[in-house]
This record gives C-alpha cells, sequence and structure tokens, in this order.
C-alpha cells in the first residue's frame, strides 16, 4: 500500500517544477523584450544624432560659404592698390592717399545676429605673396624649408621628392622619390610627374608632414608659403618675412623693404632691395572662411582672380575651390598669411 503523504508530495512538486519554468520563461521573455528596447533606443539616439551632425555640417558649409561670398564682395569693390595694414592683414586701399592709414574690415567671428550659433569668419591673403610651387629652383625650395627649421636630411628629402613630383618620367634624385617609392605604402599611389595643381599635393610627397605641411605655433607651413598661381613674381608690399628669406634677402634688407611700404611702383623701391621679380600690385588672392560653432567645422580655401571686362566691370575668376575638415582655435586678430587654421584633413 502506498503512502498518502507519499502521493501528495508528487503533485507538489510537479507544480513548483511548473511554476518555476514559467518564471524561467517570463524572466526570458522580459530579457528579450528589454534587449530589443534597448536596441532600439540605441538606435534612435544613433539617428538622432546622425541628424543632428548632419545638419551641423549643413549650417557650417552654408556659413563658410556666406564668408566667402562676403570675401568676393570687398575683392569687387573698387580699390587702387593692396596691402598689410598695422596688424598685418591684408586690406584694400580705396583712396589713392598713401599716407592715409588703411584698415582691414572684421573678418573673424562675425554675428549673423539670427537665432543659434550663426557666426561666420573669412581671411584673405594676396597669392602673390608666395612663392610659385611649380617654378621654384631646388636652392630656393631649399631655402624655403630651411626658414621652417627643418633638418638638413629632411629638407633634402622634401627638396628632392618636390622635384621628383614634377619630373615627367621615373627616375628619381639621390634623395627623392617616385612611383616605386610611393607604391610600397600601405595606400599606394603613383608619382604624378607633372606640375602640381594644387598646394595640397604636398601631403603626397615624401618627406612632408602635417607640420610640415600646416605648421605649428607660430611657425608657418609650407601651405602657406607656396602657391601654384602667377608667373613668380612675388609683391614687395604683402610678402611677408619667410618668403623674403627665401629669395636671399637679409634681415637688415628685410626691415628695410618692409619698412618703405607701401610702394606704388618698382622705382621707389630702394636700389639696395630690388632684385628679382617683384611688383607692387595683385589679382589673384585666396580665402579661407568657414562657420563657428559645436559639431563639425569645414572650411573653404579658394583662390581666386579678379578680372576686368572691357567696361571695367571686375568678375571673380574661381582658380581652385576645396573643403577642409578643421577645429579652429578661439577668434583673434588675424595676422596675414601667417594666421591658419589647425589640425587639418582635406577632403
Amino acid at each position: 500500500m502506498r503512502d498518502p503523504a507519499r502521493r501528495e508530495a508528487v503533485p507538489g512538486g510537479e507544480l513548483r517544477s511548473e511554476r518555476g519554468m514559467a518564471l524561467i520563461i517570463v524572466l526570458l521573455g522580459l530579457a528579450l523584450v528589454l534587449l530589443v528596447v534597448g536596441e532600439f533606443v540605441q538606435a534612435v539616439r544613433l539617428e538622432a544624432a546622425t541628424t543632428l551632425n548632419f545638419r551641423r555640417a549643413i549650417v557650417a558649409t552654408q556659413l563658410a560659404q556666406a564668408g566667402y561670398q562676403r570675401a568676393v564682395a570687398e575683392i569687387l569693390a573698387d580699390f587702387r592698390a593692396v596691402e598689410l595694414d598695422v596688424d598685418g592683414s591684408l586690406a584694400f586701399r580705396r583712396s589713392g592717399d598713401a599716407a592715409e592709414r588703411i584698415e582691414a574690415p572684421p573678418r573673424l567671428d562675425i554675428d549673423l545676429g539670427g537665432p543659434g550659433d550663426g557666426r561666420l569668419s573669412y581671411r584673405i591673403t594676396d597669392e602673390t605673396s608666395r612663392i610659385n610651387l611649380n617654378r621654384a629652383s631646388a636652392d630656393l625650395l631649399g631655402r624655403l624649408v630651411d626658414t621652417l627649421g627643418v633638418e638638413r636630411d629632411t629638407r633634402d628629402v622634401i627638396v628632392d621628392s618636390v622635384q621628383d613630383w614634377r619630373g615627367p618620367d621615373e627616375g628619381h634624385r639621390l634623395n627623392g622619390a617616385k612611383s616605386d617609392y610611393y607604391l610600397a605604402l600601405p595606400v599606394p599611389y603613383r608619382s604624378k610627374n607633372a606640375d602640381f595643381d594644387d598646394v595640397e599635393e604636398l601631403a603626397q610627397v615624401r618627406g612632408v608632414t602635417p607640420a610640415i605641411l600646416r605648421g605649428s605655433g607660430t611657425t608657418p607651413g609650407l601651405a602657406e608659403l607656396l602657391t601654384v598661381a602667377g608667373a613668380g613674381a612675388v609683391n614687395v608690399n604683402t610678402v611677408e618675412a619667410p618668403v623674403l628669406r627665401a629669395l636671399g634677402f637679409a634681415d637688415a634688407e628685410i626691415e628695410l623693404l618692409v619698412a618703405r611700404r607701401p610702394y606704388r611702383d618698382l622705382a621707389a623701391v630702394p636700389p639696395a632691395v630690388r632684385r628679382g621679380s617683384l611688383v607692387v600690385s595683385s589679382d589673384t588672392f585666396r580665402i579661407q572662411a568657414w562657420g563657428a560653432g559645436a559639431g563639425p567645422q569645414r572650411t573653404l580655401v579658394a583662390v581666386v582672380q579678379r578680372r576686368l571686362a572691357p567696361d571695367r566691370a571686375a568678375r571673380v575668376v574661381v582658380l581652385s575651390w576645396r573643403w577642409l575638415d578643421q577645429v579652429h582655435d578661439q577668434p583673434a586678430r588675424e595676422r596675414g598669411p601667417g594666421a591658419r587654421p589647425q589640425s587639418t584633413v582635406a577632403e
């Protein structure tokens, strides 16, 4: 005869087992629901962040283009001369009185007065104050790189590699590089074997680091001192000291030349410093324009040329156009070609 207590224990154990199984199923279902909800929340957050960044990128692009248009308006206005003001900013002289002090208009951190963080900045520099990269000799390039404080071995690599990049064949110089070198890099590419179309191409040349190209601290980079526009003549009214040193001017000669600026014609340049390919006027300019605010920042870098039609109406012709992703410092007074953004990555 079976024990009654045993008969009662079996159904109770089955009930507890079923309740435990049900609890496990409920917990698993709840965990699955929480997982799905978490994934959904994460997707919503990612979508919201993507949308916000996209909106900020559009705003940054529009602000940069607005800054570019303000710069073009300055260039198109009627002016008699292009000079550097007392702060080193490029200014356009409207009057014929050379004794009259001129000052560039505000160009940094301009508040548009609308809702949100709508501020823009732009710089205008004289492309004729730079050395032509495609026409510079090896000696001139070497002296220019020397002004940046680059070590001799690196300087020799850069100078030879620049010439090899421009050279039409695949033969390279002692310290230079051609396609065989560049094809062995993690991201391979070929030597151009032709003139530079943009100074940004220097980023692909052996020996040119981001610091050498963009500068660091108070030291300018090659991108600020070189150009691919013009015939190679340098404007004595806007040229900066590093370029003059590369051209062979001593410090005393640079002081003399700068102290007597502006010059209306080359005859006014002191004979002691009247050498090389010098001019006193400019029609080609570099515009850097960007918007301020949180999120991504984009800088528009354009080289433009001012041309006069037969009816004397001025127009601007774009020679080059490039977008750069940059993080800018807090606004500071513009300092001519030496004033530059930092942390630059070209598109």
